[in-house]
């Protein structure tokens, strides 16, 4: 009779258990449910490819520059930074750091986005490292002179803190950029980076101590002297480069036939005797579907001489321009050239409109004409005397 009597009340003492855990899970349900809404809020319009690391790490900076990629000083020569191993793994990114050589930018993991000038954004991101230690996050210009238009350190734990910043694009400030982790000169170890959110925001969400911390106006910086010639390796004293990614201000080939939109291609580049060659083997049908190309910096308003020395296997025209970099590639100079068998010298003025970009390709259009092979020497842009 006595055990009858206690029945009623174990199930009664089970029934409250049972209760409260469903209360306290419902309670957690709809935090987490909170927290995933907050989240989906928070990267909805997220501005960013891949930036919750759903799919790999494409690293192909020339072909795909606005999915992630990685850049590493010891491809250049510039330093030993270079990275050992990278990947993705359930939502995140990693990347082992096997020599962060001697400046921050020597190991960066980046990605072009385009911005809106004078346009707020918000930045957040999740990581960690291995071992405790500094990255900095940058928006910043993805050419010559390289300006910074938002930058900020962060320290890094081994456990995820979540890194969240405002910034505002400046006016006059280019908009395809370069979003970049800076992962150099630190501790070698491996660094765990999440949810990489970049949105635009309305004023009224930036907090107060977040507000105009960048200049309304960014302008290019530039020597007080120019040099006497523009023109990296205008005199053929070492290889062609051909990084159009990396080292825009270096000598770089394009071709169409790599895109589909021509068969037009290179047979073969180089330098012999202190003298640049194109061997062309497919012209394509429109004169800038193969281009020998140089980014170059000019003064807005200032005179330039633009000469060089060019021929051809066989005889052909080329055409010589100055574009822009991007989109819509507004041409600033141009002109057409007949080449002979025999060197000529080629001397035109070009003075450069002031609403014109300060940073610049110099361009040789060698489609469309005879495929032969072209020759190159004594080029060069010189300020006006």
């Amino acid at each position: 009779m006595n055990n009858m009597a206690r029945f009623p009340k174990l199930v009664l003492a089970l029934l409250t258990v049972f209760l409260l855990f469903s209360c306290q899970f419902q309670e957690k349900v709809e935090a987490v449910t909170t927290v995933a809404q907050q989240s989906s809020d928070v990267s909805s319009n997220s501005i960013l490819n891949n930036w919750n690391f759903r799919s790999n790490i494409k690293n192909d900076q020339a072909n795909a520059p606005f999915e992630w990629w990685i850049w590493e000083a010891a491809k250049y020569g510039v330093s030993d930074g270079k990275v050992d191993t990278y990947g993705v793994k359930d939502g995140y990114a990693f990347i082992k750091v096997a020599n962060p050589g001697t400046e921050t930018w020597h190991i960066q993991f980046n990605q072009w986005v385009k911005l809106k000038q004078k346009q707020y954004y918000l930045i957040s991101f999740r990581a960690k490292a291995d071992e405790p230690r500094k990255i900095n996050v940058k928006v910043l210009m993805n050419h010559d002179p390289w300006v910074s238009y938002f930058a900020e350190t962060v320290e890094l734990g081994k456990e995820w803190n979540t890194y969240t910043f405002y910034f505002k694009h400046p006016d006059k400030a280019d908009e395809t950029v370069n979003f970049c982790f800076e992962l150099g000169k630190e501790k070698a170890t491996t660094i765990y980076i999440a949810d990489v959110v970049l949105k635009p925001v309305d004023e009224s969400e930036v907090p107060e101590e977040f507000r105009e911390e960048q200049p309304e106006t960014v302008e290019y910086e530039f020597d007080e002297e120019e040099p006497d010639n523009l023109v990296n390796n205008g005199d053929f004293a070492y290889k062609i480069v051909n990084d159009q990614g990396s080292m825009p201000t270096e000598w770089w080939i394009w071709e169409a036939g790599k895109y589909g939109i021509s068969p037009a291609k290179v047979e073969s580049f180089g330098v012999e005797n202190g003298v640049g060659f194109v061997q062309l083997a497919n012209t394509g049908f429109e004169t800038w579907h193969v281009q020998f190309n140089q980014w170059v910096k000019l003064r807005k308003g200032n005179s330039y001489i633009i000469s060089f020395k060019a021929k051809a296997a066989e005889p052909r025209k080329i055409w010589v321009k100055l574009v822009q970099t991007g989109a819509p590639y507004g041409v600033y100079f141009s002109q057409e050239v007949d080449l002979t068998t025999e060197w000529q010298t080629f001397i035109f003025e070009h003075t450069h409109p002031n609403d014109a970009d300060p940073v610049v390709t110099l361009s040789f259009e060698l489609g469309k004409d005879k495929p032969t092979t072209v020759y190159f020497d004594d080029i060069s842009i010189s300020p006006k005397k």
